[in-house]
């Protein structure tokens, strides 16, 4: 197990362990509430992300020589004024395109971090007091940019369903055996510091019951998936840019890889095997896939 586990670490090092995890969610939080604070003219969830110390200026790039100029700063106060006069004014939006957060570096009581928005590009200093993450500064350059926007990096993991019951062949649909419920309970402990934004499984018994602890371990309803309807363009819609368990069967899992990969790089599993965990990375510009066997 240990050694499955270096090198999970080692394959998506962009996964985050412990405390590092839980302040780097907190401090996601916060640049949202940043973000939504001017997007939505929304004075509390920008009260939730600034500190009224706050130190905001920026360079504003001229439309006719393109040299960037100092623009004014923003203090707590304006910013809030701001905020209340986008909302008053109708200016709100729910914009997706031009909004991006990303934490850069966390220390032990402050961090570093990069926003997107429709204003451009903000680099943001945070910090930490009384386990609460708050925006201290903001230096920022507009207008927006292409070349600001993140890329989305969407990440699928997918396995077999565990040991099913195989005392009554004319059952189509059996539950899990002892030994596959304790397989189910070790995909959850393994894969316990993946923040899983969805867990999905065909609606079958066996399959339901190996993907129910990770669900319950991420606080997520169970989704469902139509095998014969694997990778369609709505799935794919719904899941990028997050972190999705999908749960099959021997046939399935390698064909749902493949139809992922766009290639048919993926045998069925053999019949004895319950182990294979297929990891999937797609990014605007590549598709990659690794296996890795966990018993």
């Amino acid at each position: 197990m240990k050694s499955f586990f270096s090198t999970l670490l080692f394959l998506i090092a962009f996964i985050s362990f412990g405390q590092e995890t839980s302040d780097k969610t907190q401090i996601e939080a916060t640049l949202n509430n940043y973000i939504d604070g001017f997007y939505q003219g929304d004075t509390i969830k920008l009260k939730a992300a600034l500190k009224p110390r706050l130190y905001k200026f920026g360079y504003l790039k001229d439309k006719e020589t393109g040299a960037y100029k100092y623009y004014q700063d923003l203090p707590y106060d304006k910013a809030l004024a701001l905020a209340q006069r986008i909302k008053e004014q109708g200016m709100t939006r729910t914009e997706t395109e031009m909004r991006g957060v990303k934490v850069l570096e966390i220390a032990n009581h402050i961090a570093t971090a990069r926003v997107t928005g429709a204003w451009g590009l903000d680099y943001i200093l945070l910090s930490k007091d009384n386990g609460k993450w708050m925006i201290e500064q903001v230096i920022w350059e507009g207008p927006f940019l292409k070349e600001y926007k993140e890329e989305t990096t969407t990440t699928y993991y997918l396995i077999r369903h565990a040991e099913k019951d195989r005392s009554d062949k004319s059952n189509r649909n059996p539950h899990l055996t002892e030994k596959g419920l304790k397989r189910a309970d070790n995909w959850a402990s393994v894969l316990k510091d993946v923040k899983f934004d969805a867990v999905y499984s065909t609606n079958y018994n066996r399959t339901k019951e190996t993907a129910l602890p990770t669900a319950k371990a991420n606080n997520l309803e169970l989704e469902f998936y139509d095998p014969r309807n694997m990778a369609s363009k709505d799935f794919m819609t719904n899941t990028k840019g997050k972190k999705v368990l999908i749960v099959g069967h021997s046939n399935t899992t390698p064909m749902f890889v493949n139809a992922l990969l766009s290639e048919k790089k993926y045998d069925m599993i053999a019949d004895d095997n319950n182990a294979n965990l297929y990891i999937v990375t797609i990014t605007k510009d590549s598709k990659s896939s690794t296996i890795l066997v966990v018993d």
